[in-house]
């Protein structure tokens, strides 16, 4: 039953980040309003889509592989908690900190399913 749920979360933050990863990459309008409203350079936006793509690559390669799939997803709560804190810097409060947080919230529970299963 463990390993369903580490699939599954493992699955799902996977996805969140490819597609965060894309948007940046190909500079879409909402994700590019959110750039400028942060007041992050395009050229370090389009970059942190790298991050994000491999480690949804290291989420996925770790359900063969266990402590890849730790380290990919408390790569992602640090990646969200450098996140909130942009958007905190930047006087974004609100439901504008609803993403970063549920995805952290996501990778948390993503890393203590993987423990909970080894």
């Amino acid at each position: 039953m463990t390993f369903a749920l580490v699939a599954i979360c493992s699955v799902a933050l996977a996805a969140v980040l490819l597609l965060a990863a894309v948007r940046k990459a190909r500079s879409a309008p909402t994700s590019a309003a959110l750039r400028d409203r942060l007041g992050v350079p395009p050229a370090v936006w389009s970059g942190v889509a790298v991050p994000e793509a491999i480690a949804a690559v290291g989420l996925i390669a770790g359900l063969c592989f266990p402590p890849l799939g730790i380290a990919a997803a408390a790569g992602v709560v640090l990646l969200m908690a450098a996140a909130l804190l942009l958007h905190l810097a930047a006087h974004v409060r609100g439901l504008a900190l609803a993403p970063p947080l549920g995805v952290a919230a996501l990778a948390v529970t993503t890393v203590g399913l993987h423990l909970a299963n080894t």
